[in-house]
């Protein structure tokens, strides 16, 4: 191959990567991505697999600052809802009942989906979030991807201090909509989170949370010294 087609071929290349992470860009202009990184079997003392932890990282690169939600996730083990559904139909045909009245002795000791509920820290524009969560199982691979999430509750504050309660029913047509999670496969997984560590990201919380701490007894001291002087109005006319 000459050195012009190769030159040709790499432009191409990069023309066609470029348009692809530009499509990407506009549909997720208004979004909160969030992505599942470091899952990290948990061991017993006997050395068996008891849980997976994880971090989900939120980035919210939406007008919205998203307050009080929650999250929850889902993971599908299709070779045991393969067993289960098959335990189900023989017993339906062996003992005579609908498909619907099967019962399958794995669906007795292991559940087909991994779930877990997370709460999401307030997220403003701009900025990301880390959350450490685990899972109860010992399917750990299960997590690497195909997560189906739904919001159960949330906020959407605009700039101007204006409030969208997407909690609820609400939720699905408002948080789902702007929930949009972020694959390995997804280039964005690679470029639009910050490396940020999880300590990092509580220490910025704890901090946020000490100065609101801090500008909450400064108002109860001045709150006091207000009724204090009055008080003391109030003495001096009595």
């Amino acid at each position: 191959m000459s050195i012009c087609k190769k030159v040709l071929g790499l432009a191409a290349t990069l023309l066609v990567a470029t348009s692809i992470s530009s499509a990407n860009a506009s549909e997720t202009e208004e979004a909160v991505l969030f992505k599942i990184h470091d899952i990290t079997p948990v061991k017993s003392a006997e050395g068996e697999v008891v849980g997976c932890d994880f971090v989900t990282t939120f980035y919210n690169r939406s007008s919205y600052t998203v307050r009080n939600a929650s999250m929850n996730l889902a993971w599908k083990d299709e070779a045991i809802s393969g067993v289960i559904e098959k335990e189900k139909k023989e017993d339906a045909a062996k003992n005579g009942r609908g498909t619907s009245r099967g019962r399958s002795a794995t669906e007795r000791v292991t559940d087909a989906d991994i779930e877990v509920m997370i709460e999401i820290p307030t997220v403003k524009p701009a900025t990301q979030v880390a959350v450490k969560s685990r899972a109860n199982t010992d399917r750990c691979f299960l997590m690497i991807d195909n997560v189906k999430h739904s919001v159960k509750s949330c906020n959407l504050e605009t700039a101007k201090g204006g409030k969208t309660n997407a909690g609820g029913r609400g939720a699905g047509a408002g948080c789902n909509r702007i929930f949009q999670y972020v694959s390995a496969e997804d280039p964005q997984y690679y470029l639009e989170f910050k490396a940020v560590s999880v300590n990092a990201e509580n220490a910025e919380r704890e901090e946020a949370n000490r100065k609101n701490k801090s500008q909450v007894d400064d108002m109860y001291r001045k709150a006091v010294s207000a009724i204090d002087t009055a008080n003391m109005v109030v003495s001096g006319i009595k």
